[in-house]
């Protein structure tokens, strides 16, 4: 048996007959970008965040920046070249492009002993004077920290942004219907690709934010600053394309299964193998689930055990291979200092499949491929 590490369901019968011809009436349509389809799709993703203005973008790395920009973070988005932006090290290195390219700068906060996110206290320990927001990341589908961590922005008048790229779909306090991850920040910032929750067909992304007048400001920015015929400022060209709106509104139609189905797989791997000698993803009230990500005592172990899966057809992937301070790009600017916990993780962290088109006999499959590798 072969099983992927990512199947998409637009790629499979009927749902691709269907998504075609939605795409083909798009086509003929003649209006491509920032038209009806991205409209509606603007409007339900609202609904899905508690009423919060969103705005569709070209990718969630865009997304990232805008967030800032629209906040007035950094330099580039009318705050200051000394402003820092707080953020997980064990994360997507577009968290931190994102930062820089806003004209801030970036300080790797570590990951708590054991755990992908930091705890509050790792982000208190971080702070500075000249600290203006915090990214908050929902690693692997986790928002589980959002909570604690919005209320101590707001009492300490700090910037939230949310990276919900991940965890869209999870909800943060745990009960289904309320505190859905992209609705606790001043800002959220979504990616759409093909392997989150919510994935289209290539690269798609969107905000949302609390305040209506940053979601205007995000609007303006996303389409170079052009409103009635002026360029009331310098932005980007962050545009979503009708194609990928009319895909996301499809894919919005299955969502709530989609999420229950990852975390009923979930619960499956939890219990099948809680007695194996890895270490299994903690499996907080409303995890969305978008990655599965196990731990292995250290690389050389993890090596020898995907070897083992990848010889039975399994897939896995490393998330993520070097803690964003350990890369070179970024090591000028956080220097010498250890992160030990996130350094730890990124030598022993697995992927396994998890989405919701993995078959019952295939989830099976997986259940008995691991218990047989980690014996």
């Amino acid at each position: 048996m072969k099983i992927p590490l990512f199947r998409s369901a637009a790629s499979a019968e009927p749902m691709a007959a269907q998504l075609a011809h939605s795409l083909a009436a798009v086509l003929r349509s003649g209006v491509y970008i920032l038209g009806p389809q991205v409209r509606a799709f603007e409007a339900r993703l609202s609904d899905l965040l508690h009423g919060r203005e969103t705005v569709a973008v070209g990718s969630g790395s865009e997304a990232l920046l805008l967030a800032f920009k629209s906040l007035g973070v950094g330099s580039s988005g009318g705050g200051s070249a000394l402003d820092e932006v707080l953020l997980p090290t064990y994360t997507f290195v577009a968290c931190a492009e994102a930062v820089l390219a806003a004209g801030a700068r970036p300080v790797f906060v570590d990951s708590a002993p054991e755990d992908f996110l930091p705890t509050l206290a790792h982000f208190r320990d971080a702070r500075t004077p000249r600290t203006r927001a915090i990214l908050a990341v929902g690693l692997f589908g986790d928002p589980s920290g959002l909570p604690e961590l919005a209320a101590y922005c707001r009492d300490e008048e700090l910037w939230l942004i949310e990276d919900v790229a991940q965890c869209l779909g999870a909800q943060a306090d745990g009960k289904t219907g309320t505190g859905n991850a992209g609705s606790w920040g001043d800002a959220a910032a979504m990616s759409f690709y093909p392997t989150k929750t919510l994935g289209a067909a290539g690269d798609a992304g969107a905000l949302a934010f609390r305040n209506p007048d940053h979601a205007d400001k995000a609007r303006l920015l996303r389409n170079h600053g052009y409103d009635d015929g002026q360029h009331r400022c310098l932005g980007h060209n962050s545009r979503m394309d009708e194609l990928q709106a009319c895909l996301l509104q499809a894919a919005l139609d299955d969502f709530p299964d989609s999420i229950a189905r990852r975390r009923a797989i979930a619960a499956r791997y939890l219990a099948a193998w809680a007695d194996l000698p890895i270490r299994l993803p903690r499996a907080s009230a409303g995890h969305a689930w978008n990655y599965f990500v196990i731990q292995l005592p250290g690389p050389h172990l993890r090596a020898s055990f995907a070897a083992r899966l990848a010889a039975r057809g399994i897939a896995t992937r490393v998330y993520y291979e070097h803690p964003l301070h350990r890369h070179e790009a970024l090591r000028p600017w956080h220097g010498a200092r250890a992160l030990p916990h996130s350094e730890q993780l990124a030598g022993c962290s697995l992927a396994l499949p998890l989405y919701p088109m993995l078959g019952d006999e295939e989830i099976e499959y997986i259940i008995g491929v691991v218990r047989q590798a980690a014996a």
